[in-house]
């Protein structure tokens, strides 16, 4: 599925408000990736995972954001983002 991206919270990563997004859907995301999260059943938010037991960080790629830090059962991957594109006008 393709996103369009609101924000500027991944913009260290080169991804910019306006930018799509592609992402292939899963449920499963490796520590590390690029993911698209579903948070509480209502907001989306697209930001780097790191799974651990008792808590997921969602890490953003902008200096002036913080990690957002959840319990596993409060966020629900919805895939993992393999491709980027940008319209120039």
């Amino acid at each position: 599925f393709v996103l369009q991206v609101v924000g500027d919270s991944m913009v260290e990563d080169g991804i910019l408000d306006g930018d799509w997004v592609v992402a292939e859907e899963r449920e499963k995301a490796d520590n590390g990736e690029l993911v698209v999260a579903l948070i509480d059943e209502e907001e989306t938010t697209l930001k780097r995972i790191e799974q651990h037991p008792d808590e997921i960080i969602l890490h953003p790629a902008n200096a002036s954001h913080s990690a957002q830090h959840y319990s596993p059962e409060r966020v629900r991957i919805q895939g993992v983002i393999v491709s980027q594109m940008r319209r120039f006008f």
